[in-house]
């Protein structure tokens, strides 16, 4: 064979397998894709349609040992001894910043928006919405919304025991030494186009376990689930938002 038909061959053959690689990481990227948005919905690709909720909450006044109001009731962990003291009007719980973290990441990398932070007294009066709340249902508007709504036929939550929506009992036994978190996805009664998610814990890192688990296994979630309505409860060791893991699975039909 000629040298330079030798070469040309080469040529064609390389582009052609660089056509292929691209083809793959192409159809790849799409089956990617196709997966994240059957597990966190349309609403995740739009640009200020998924939010991230957390709960407002605020501090009663508290007085010291004399009776007089504190004025500047926090400090900084392992910095008492300062004297330093700071006031906040609206505080926000560390589990519920790390839970908006995970998901923030994880929709930024797949979905390639950044999903709207909003507090649950924001949020309070609006429904037509997709969105994943924060912390149980005492404390977070969002997450009572999704736990009562007659969409929700898996899990309740009264933030002390997780129960079955049909019969009430519970369905799960805690261990001492970890939190529990409940992950549940609906499609509100009133708008079924709309995703709901809850992140809830029985303990703080039941919370933020939760979320963790949402944002980096939600392939596990695809498999288990497609792009129906499900919950989760998984088992957390506290301060390992990482070592999360299903203990409980519930699936409903496809809406």
């Amino acid at each position: 064979m000629a040298p330079v038909l030798q070469v040309v061959l080469n040529v064609i053959g390389g582009a052609i397998t660089i056509a292929l690689i691209e083809m793959g990481k192409f159809w790849y990227e799409k089956s990617v894709q196709r997966k994240f948005k059957s597990v966190f919905g349309l609403n995740s690709y739009v640009a200020s349609q998924f939010h991230l909720v957390y709960a407002h909450l605020s501090l009663m006044p508290i007085a010291d040992e004399c009776g007089k109001p504190i004025p500047y009731p926090y400090v900084k962990p392992g910095e008492e001894r300062r004297g330093t003291r700071f006031s906040i009007e609206r505080p926000v719980s560390s589990c519920e910043v790390r839970a908006a973290k995970y998901l923030a990441a994880s929709i930024g990398r797949n979905a390639k928006l950044s999903p709207i932070l909003s507090s649950d007294i924001e949020m309070k009066g609006k429904l037509d919405v997709s969105f994943a709340a924060f912390g149980g249902p005492l404390s977070n508007y969002k997450t009572r919304d999704a736990i009562d709504n007659a969409a929700n036929n898996l899990l309740k939550f009264d933030n002390s025991l997780f129960t079955s929506a049909h019969t009430g009992e519970s369905v799960v036994e805690f261990e001492a030494d970890f939190d529990y978190g409940l992950i549940l996805k609906i499609h509100p009664a009133q708008f079924p186009k709309r995703n709901w998610f809850v992140c809830a814990g029985r303990g703080e890192w039941g919370t933020s376990g939760a979320a963790w688990y949402l944002a980096n296994k939600w392939k596990e979630i695809y498999d288990f689930a497609g792009d129906s309505t499900f919950a989760l409860i998984v088992r957390v060791k506290r301060d390992q938002d990482e070592s999360a893991e299903p203990v409980v699975f519930r699936l409903s039909h496809k809406v």
